[in-house]
């Protein structure tokens, strides 16, 4: 799997990636609603993998008692050996597309809330593989669609959304310093990994 994602990552990477993540340089173009995903940020990449095989959401890793009792009392996910000690819930999900140690962090220990690997950043700052986070929910930020306006999400919603699973949605924004107000979703702090 390690070695598929560095193909992944050499095959698509047309830029430098900075020691943050994120691509080198001020051009970074957002991609139109049809564009393929910026495989050139790694934790965009990585998230993409979870995206594309529809990881279901747990709150445990896989095999192992779920606390969530909207979910089945056992995480059963497709087995990948990659995967399986991360939880696939919204905070798990970041931390894998970050590449932080299993089973992932919860939404409390990252910005605002906690800042030691994470900060709060202006929302209209966000790039690829940033997040948004608040107390109960967060998600990867893959692009704007429109400056400021609408943009492209990844997320792990909950066994009682009706996709339970991975995946990606665009939504109209409101932006005001740190805070993005994701329609349907609700409000949130544009955060960065820092590390």
């Amino acid at each position: 799997m390690k070695a598929l994602f560095a193909l992944l990552l050499l095959g698509a990477c047309t830029g430098q990636i900075e020691s943050n993540g994120q691509p080198a340089g001020d051009d970074v173009q957002a991609p139109d609603a049809g564009a393929p995903p910026d495989l050139t940020n790694p934790a965009v990449a990585r998230a993409q993998l979870w995206v594309d095989a529809k990881v279901p959401y747990c709150q445990a890793p896989n095999h192992k008692p779920d606390a969530d009792a909207a979910c089945a009392s056992t995480c059963t996910r497709p087995d990948n050996v990659d995967w399986d000690p991360y939880r696939s819930d919204c905070s798990g999900f970041v931390s894998w597309a970050w590449d932080l140690p299993a089973p992932g962090r919860t939404t409390s220990l990252f910005a605002p809330f906690k800042t030691d690997i994470t900060a709060a950043i202006s929302a209209a700052d966000l790039v690829p593989g940033d997040a948004v986070n608040n107390d109960t929910h967060m998600m990867l930020f893959k692009a704007w669609v429109t400056d400021g306006k609408t943009a492209t999400f990844m997320e792990e919603p909950g066994c009682s959304s009706a996709t339970p699973y991975a995946h990606e949605f665009t939504a109209d924004v409101t932006l005001n310093g740190e805070s993005i107000v994701v329609l349907h979703h609700g409000t949130f702090t544009a955060i960065r990994y820092t590390k």
